[in-house]
This record gives C-alpha cells, sequence and structure tokens, in this order.
C-alpha cells in the first residue's frame, strides 16, 4: 500500500471518528445510522465497513477517541491551574470545564454518561470500553486527590479511590441535571458542595 493511499484511508477514518462522535453528543447511538456517519464522512456506506466491522466496534473507536482527546484536556487543565497545590488545580479544572458547558447554546453533557445510559444493556463492547474509559478519568481522580490529601486539604477518613469514585458520580449527577435544566447551576453548586465542604478534612 502506498503512503498516499494509507494516509487517505487515516484521514478518512479519523473523519468517521469525528463525524460520529458529533452525531452521537447531538442525537445519541441509536439514532444515528451507519447511512448518516458515512454521508457525513463523504463515503458510500458500504465503505464504512472498511474501517469498522460494525456500528458496535465503531462506538468502542468513537469513546475511544472521546477518551484520549479529553483526557488530554484534563491533564493540560490539571498542569497549568495552581501547580503548588495539586487539590486546588482539581477545583479550578472543575470549574474550568463548567465554564466550557455554560458558554455552550446547546448542553450536550458527557458522552460517555449519556451513552452508559443508553446503550450499556445493549452493548457488551461498548460497556467495557465505557468501563475502561470512566476508570481512566477515576484513577486521574484519584492520583490528585491522593495528591491533596498528603498536604492535608483532603479528608483522609476515606480513601481517594471512594472519594474518587463519589466526585465521579457527583458530576455525572450534575451533568445530567445541566441538560434537563438548561443550566450550569447544578454543576456550579455540586463542585460548590465538594470541593469547600465534603473533600476538606
Amino acid at each position: 500500500m502506498s503512503r498516499k493511499k494509507s494516509a487517505d484511508l487515516e484521514k478518512t477514518k479519523q473523519d468517521l471518528l469525528e463525524v460520529g462522535l458529533a452525531l452521537f453528543e447531538r442525537k445519541g447511538f441509536n439514532a444515528t445510522g451507519i447511512q448518516e456517519i458515512a454521508t457525513s464522512a463523504g463515503i458510500p456506506k458500504g465503505s464504512f465497513y472498511n474501517y469498522f466491522a460494525s456500528k458496535d466496534d465503531f462506538g468502542v473507536a468513537v469513546i475511544n477517541y472521546y477518551t484520549e482527546f479529553n483526557t488530554k484536556i484534563w491533564q493540560d487543565l490539571l498542569s497549568e491551574k495552581n501547580k503548588e497545590d495539586p487539590y486546588e488545580a482539581l477545583s479550578n479544572a472543575f470549574l474550568s470545564i463548567a465554564d466550557k458547558y455554560g458558554c455552550a447554546e446547546v448542553k450536550k453533557g458527557c458522552l460517555l454518561g449519556n451513552l452508559a445510559a443508553e446503550i450499556s444493556d445493549a452493548s457488551e463492547k461498548c460497556r467495557l470500553a465505557l468501563l475502561s474509559s470512566v476508570s481512566l478519568y477515576k484513577t486521574i481522580l484519584a492520583e490528585r486527590i491522593l495528591m491533596g490529601q498528603k498536604i492535608g486539604k483532603v479528608r483522609t477518613d476515606l480513601s481517594s479511590q471512594l472519594l474518587a469514585d463519589f466526585v465521579w458520580d457527583c458530576w455525572q449527577g450534575s451533568l445530567l441535571r445541566m441538560k434537563i435544566e438548561k443550566s450550569i447551576v447544578p454543576i456550579n453548586n455540586n463542585l460548590e458542595l465538594l470541593f469547600k465542604h465534603f473533600l476538606l478534612p
């Protein structure tokens, strides 16, 4: 295979992932068809299967693509926000993400949470991909919370992993309320309770 041919294939695959991500965020997994994905990416429907064996396999690829992109955003935020205080950096990173939701006209929420509610029972492949992605996010959270515990900024009567689970669940719940209420007030309220009250020693 020529280098140009390989590059073209990679570009088309990237286009499919970006299109799939946008459609899944806007419409959900079940309401998005392969024909729509292929047409939006500028390829025939049959060509879709040159890149993905099934819609479930495509769903897994989109979940992994979304996770890779967004964990980099989180890591970049955590490295930028108050390097001297990992706990404050974590709080500020959440506030930065909340601000982005607030500026968005359409409150899409988190793709992982949306898909978890929609397809976890219907697709084992996607469920396992979601589990892996959520575990990665919670590992990042637990690491930061542990750093906060070591400097006396976070309560130590509960493990960093248990606290990370709780923070993740609160975050996802507030994102669902955001979508229902079309407001970031639930997010800001939960972050205030978490970082100014519940997580403190």
